[in-house]
């Protein structure tokens, strides 16, 4: 349904809305599969996938096998939940991967749609949260969402105000590139982890004395089964996390597309179908 594309907060694609099975109401973040972990980890995982390489995302409506696809919880508004499928489903199946708990200090770093859930779902799970982002136009709206710290990296190096913080023991990288998880590695609290939810094509490097003094880790996550899905979309709705969302046209897709390559769209559009 929503699909944020290579890897990272580009927001690359519009979500879809909808998606119905006999009974209820139901979901699948990509089309349904015989095997209910990850692709990565099951045998014969698919090569193509719809929104990546394949086209089909945004069809009105698809057929899937009951078992694999997802019940919407009730009170769950499906046009207002489509980002849950695939930023939402990213960012909380990263964050317990990772480990954050109560009282563990979490760093976004990104304030588009994957790090605007993952900021919103530490914050619930009762972490302390610290936003790092290049400019301050996020700034209100992560304090707003509970962030105690706001690091724009454009007046102050991340590394520098995350260890003045008393240092991160998580840091989430949401950004579409390596650098920016590097440039805040130096942040981390001893057994902390730097966690890559997105990234770019050049490779992670870190200095090996810290990683073995600091006994840090350094991680990825590429997104979650349908069952980490309901998992997901049963925390949201208990902690009343729904994203902001821009109802839109198929028509209209295109124009949404242009602007976020233009970086002049905000929030997560939702086709939606009459």
């Amino acid at each position: 349904m929503d699909h944020a594309g290579g890897g990272g907060d580009r927001d690359a694609e519009p979500s879809r809305a909808g998606g119905r099975r006999s009974g209820g109401r139901a979901s699948a973040p990509r089309p349904p599969r015989r095997c209910t972990r990850p692709a990565f980890l099951c045998t014969g995982a698919p090569k193509q996938v719809t929104g990546v390489n394949r086209d089909g995302g945004y069809t009105e409506y698809f057929v899937g096998r009951a078992g694999f696809v997802t019940p919407l919880p009730d009170g769950l508004d499906p046009v207002a939940g489509a980002p849950l499928m695939c930023a939402g489903l990213t960012a909380f199946n990263g964050l317990r991967q990772a480990g954050a708990v109560a009282g563990s200090k979490v760093a976004v770093l990104g304030t588009g749609g994957v790090g605007t859930m993952a900021q919103r779902f530490a914050a619930a799970m009762g972490a302390r949260v610290a936003v790092v982002s290049r400019s301050r136009r996020a700034e209100r709206e992560a304090l707003d969402l509970g962030a105690e710290l706001f690091v724009a990296t454009g007046e102050r190096d991340p590394a520098e105000a995350l260890r003045a913080w008393g240092g991160a023991d998580l840091v989430v990288n949401t950004a579409p590139d390596t650098a920016t998880g590097l440039a805040a590695f130096g942040g981390l609290r001893p057994d902390g982890t730097l966690l890559y939810l997105g990234m770019g094509a050049e490779n992670v490097s870190v200095p090996p004395a810290a990683l073995v003094t600091g006994r840090l880790r350094v991680m990825g996550v590429p997104s979650g089964s349908p069952h980490d899905l309901r998992d997901t979309l049963a925390f949201a709705v208990a902690h009343g996390i729904v994203p902001e969302v821009a109802p839109v046209t198929l028509d209209e897709a295109p124009g949404v597309l242009a602007a976020m390559d233009q970086g002049a769209h905000r929030g997560r559009a939702v086709i939606t179908f009459a």
